[in-house]
């Protein structure tokens, strides 16, 4: 090799190395962390890695019971629905009536708002289709206070 090759060799490295310069600055500070990660924190990295792992592992237990906790509700609901469908239906037969698939919807969205509140639910469904309320002893008692 001459020195004329030689020299327009290392012009040509100069020239990459100004165009791309990030990526070799980012090569060496990369090499340079590796070196100080490596050789004092390897105890603390591997502990926080593992620290990361039981932390994932209690979150996926807690969202799987809270999805439990969902499916829970929803069937509670759904058999809420169909137990209060059939006693509309009782009632509907006693008076020579059919009930209609809109009402049942409208059960449906009576059930879901008042799911946690049966005495509401059964007054909604009271007010909706025209039904008598009829109190027992200890519900008469409480007429003062809740308004049925």
């Amino acid at each position: 090799m001459t020195w004329l090759a030689v020299k327009t060799f290392f012009k040509k490295v100069y020239a990459t190395v100004i165009k791309y310069w990030q990526y070799f600055a980012l090569a060496a500070y990369t090499a340079v962390m590796f070196v100080v990660l490596r050789k004092s924190n390897t105890e603390s990295v591997k502990q926080a890695f593992k620290m990361s792992k039981e932390s994932h592992k209690e979150e996926l237990k807690v969202i799987n019971l809270a999805h439990k906790e969902e499916i829970t509700k929803r069937d509670k609901i759904v058999v809420d629905y169909a137990h209060t469908v059939m006693k509309l239906d009782d009632e509907y037969k006693k008076q020579n009536l059919k009930l209609h698939e809109w009402e049942k919807k409208k059960v449906k969205k009576i059930v879901k708002e008042t799911h946690n509140d049966p005495k509401g639910r059964a007054k909604k469904i009271a007010e909706e289709f025209g039904f008598e309320l009829v109190l027992t002893d200890d519900e008469k008692d409480l007429r003062d206070v809740v308004d049925f």
